[in-house]
């Protein structure tokens, strides 16, 4: 569910409330599945309809991923400021 439109965001958070959700979270979920799973029986249908929607059109990617591209991105904008 991640790209290069919808950028990662950074949540401050106390380390054990971190902590706790870790151990909440399955291995093979990124947080992104953990959260929503946590609260889709709160969200408005028009929300789901739209995670739907995402879930079919994009390519889900975990934050490993996500953070690579970021970082050559990163890179290559640094590069590009230099010249």
């Amino acid at each position: 569910m991640g790209t290069s439109d919808d950028p990662l965001t950074s949540i401050p958070v106390h380390s054990t409330t971190v902590k706790l959700l870790q151990r909440l979270k399955s291995g093979d979920q990124n947080w992104d599945e953990f959260l929503l799973s946590a609260f889709e029986d709160l969200l408005p249908p028009e929300t789901v309809h739209e995670l739907d929607r995402r879930e079919l059109e994009e390519k889900s990617r975990s934050f490993a991923v996500m953070g690579q591209s970021l970082s050559r991105r990163a890179s290559r904008s640094r590069a590009g400021r230099t010249r």
